[in-house]
């Protein structure tokens, strides 16, 4: 850390997707730009949690063209992935993501940490004034005039003493975590062939004709499932299995393992979920080559480096986004972001699943407004934390949403440096003149 500087205009907690836009979006307006990222990598859930097929982020027309809902530093990343062979449709891979990002971050100015924790805040009544860091035994306090929170989990917010929430409101339950895993050797000819000839097996919408072009998505072998199930080759908290596929001949990712009962801040129940979806992946892997079609020359490539959590806090901002502002396609005066993904949540034991779906060209908007945390002047967040309920939160936290509130907050943390505010105070007009020339309002 001995090339940082004392002081930054702008510090970003987390380079996750949301991170990487916040980063990028601050630095391209001029301010100085410290991204912290506890991994030797960037990406977060995009790389370390192989979430590799970007949900739906757009409205398809008649004639099937899509248009999209997310543009700006979203739409850059796309298409530097493109670029080097590295996305197949909405699906991409994780080293390609990697390689995207990192340029992008170089290209923009902003300079990235990391290997790097965050393990102390320096607040002074509504302001944060410092971080302090460590990379191995090296600690350093780096001071910053507006700061940003897109760890995923509100770290950086739970430590300088602002407040959140977290889970179900009645309940407290938090969603299922998942162990992504990628499998090569798969003939993805013969598994659609499959679908197509025994669909009911399979969800509908599940892909039923092969093109190299295409992504691949299946979910279901519900016979499968349930004779797995039935001898305890799998366990019964796996449902069913689902795929989709990668760019490179024959590999896929899985989202298929469904680890019930843990809190994804909890050290203990983070370490019991790794194991636990370890055991289920390899089981899963082994089901697939001895029973699916298409299967048969398969072999597991590899886990992701960290299990996949879906939720934990959530910041108590100036708005809270609702599911009845989901279903609703909510306007708001003060949007920075649009989406149109349904809430979706995966029951912990005990609670329904819920997968919702909005109707075809319907969207809501994101406000500035749940993106600013309450009691402090100079604290942002974006991602899956920001201020929501927990139906809100199940629709927002998807990637491609949560790049655009980062891009907003990284814009708006800027444009309350250059004019020496608190981040309430920054002009409406001027943040959405900036994210509507990006393709974001």
């Amino acid at each position: 850390m001995s090339e940082l500087r004392p002081t930054y205009d702008v510090i970003v907690a987390g380079a996750g997707i949301a991170g990487i836009s916040a980063a990028v979006a601050a630095a391209r307006q001029g301010a100085s730009t410290l991204l912290v990222e506890r991994y030797g990598f960037v990406g977060g859930m995009s790389t370390a949690g192989m979430v590799t097929p970007f949900m739906k982020y757009w409205i398809q027309q008649e004639d099937g063209t899509r248009v999209p809902l997310v543009g700006g530093i979203f739409e850059e990343l796309n298409a530097h992935m493109a670029a080097i062979g590295g996305m197949v449709e909405n699906g991409f891979s994780a080293l390609a993501f990697k390689q995207a990002a990192a340029r992008m971050l170089r290209e923009s100015g902003a300079e990235t940490a990391l290997l790097t924790s965050i393990i102390g805040v320096r607040r002074n009544g509504p302001r944060i004034e410092a971080v302090t860091l460590r990379c191995g035994t090296d600690e350093r306090t780096v001071e910053g005039a507006c700061f940003i929170d897109t760890t995923g989990d509100a770290e950086l917010l739970f430590a300088a003493g602002a407040p959140w929430v977290k889970g179900d409101e009645a309940t407290g339950k938090l969603q299922a975590m998942t162990m992504f895993f990628r499998i090569g050797g798969i003939d993805l000819r013969a598994a659609c062939d499959d679908v197509r000839a025994r669909p009911e097996q399979y969800f509908d919408w599940s892909t039923w004709r092969y093109e190299p072009s295409k992504i691949v998505s299946i979910a279901g072998y519900r016979d499968t499932v349930a004779r797995a199930h039935a001898s305890g080759d799998l366990p019964e908290d796996v449902p069913y299995l689902f795929f989709t596929s990668l760019p490179g001949s024959g590999e896929a990712a899985f989202n298929t393992t469904n680890i019930l009962g843990r809190d994804g801040s909890s050290s203990a129940d983070l370490t019991a979920a790794e194991l636990e979806g370890r055991r289920q992946a390899m089981r899963a892997a082994a089901l697939l080559k001895r029973e699916c079609p298409g299967f048969a020359s398969s072999y597991l490539i590899e886990t992701s480096v960290q299990v996949g959590v879906r939720e934990t806090r959530r910041a108590v901002g100036e708005y809270a986004v609702t599911g009845a502002d989901v279903r609703g396609g909510a306007r708001f005066d003060d949007a920075v972001a649009r989406a149109n993904y349904g809430v979706d949540i995966h029951g912990q034991k005990g609670e329904r699943s819920v997968m919702e779906y909005l109707k075809e060209g319907e969207y809501y908007q994101i406000p500035v407004r749940s993106l600013i945390v309450k009691e402090l002047e100079n604290l942002l967040t974006a991602g899956r934390s920001i201020s929501s309920t927990r139906e809100g939160h199940a629709a927002l936290r998807i990637q491609a949403t949560s790049s655009a509130t980062g891009e907003a907050a990284g814009t708006a943390a800027a444009l309350a440096v250059r004019n020496g505010t608190g981040v309430r105070a920054v002009p409406y007009d001027a943040l959405r003149a900036i994210l509507t020339k990006a393709g974001n309002i």
